[in-house]
């Protein structure tokens, strides 16, 4: 009688793939981004965004368009509100536009920035507001309640009921974020 011995026999256990850490591949991705010159364009599309909004505070478009809506008076509040408000808006319309996360970090990355050197006193606004919390409250990335944003400015200006800063926070948001987007179709991403 023969015994099979079981001493030739091997089992193999599957061999896992291993995974490339998380910083490796972003690390590559920032590479190939800054290869093609996509890092230095989203650096410039941020900075040229940050620089607008101290031409838009300065500029009699604010005051066209709360007249427009109706806003009796443009108080310094509901002009610093407004400026808020737009800059929620470039950081939702280059999270929205651009479809590379990589290059929207970079783009906002550089907003912030620009507004820390160029604007110091708004950059401290936005850090002391809540504003932002509120209007993210209002959206996800592929919805956006228009109505609510123009709701949230107004409880922010402190006129929880005034139809009239409904409207003008509703019309910033949405004329923002359709410049924005223009800015970014502008920008030649390889």
């Amino acid at each position: 009688m023969m015994y099979n011995e079981d001493h030739d026999i091997k089992i193999f256990s599957p061999v896992k793939k291993v995974q490339e850490p998380e910083t490796v591949v972003i690390a590559d991705e920032m590479k190939r981004q800054a290869i093609s010159g996509n890092l230095q364009k989203a650096k410039k599309l941020g900075d040229t965004i940050a620089k607008s909004f101290r031409e838009a505070a300065n500029k009699k478009e604010l005051l066209h368009l709360s007249e427009d809506c109706g806003v009796a008076e443009l108080t310094r509040s509901i002009k610093d509100q407004a400026i808020i408000l737009s800059v929620f808006a470039a950081e939702y319309a280059l999270n929205q536009f651009l479809t590379d996360s990589l290059l929207s970090t970079t783009a906002i990355s550089q907003l912030y920035a620009t507004l820390t050197e160029d604007s110091p006193e708004l950059y401290s606004n936005l850090l002391a507001s809540t504003a932002f919390s509120f209007y993210y409250m209002n959206i996800d990335m592929k919805n956006i309640d228009t109505q609510a944003i123009g709701k949230t400015f107004a409880v922010l200006c402190d006129d929880d009921f005034n139809e009239s800063l409904f409207c003008y926070g509703k019309t910033i948001f949405v004329s923002s974020v359709e410049n924005y987007k223009k800015t970014v179709e502008t920008i030649d991403f390889a």
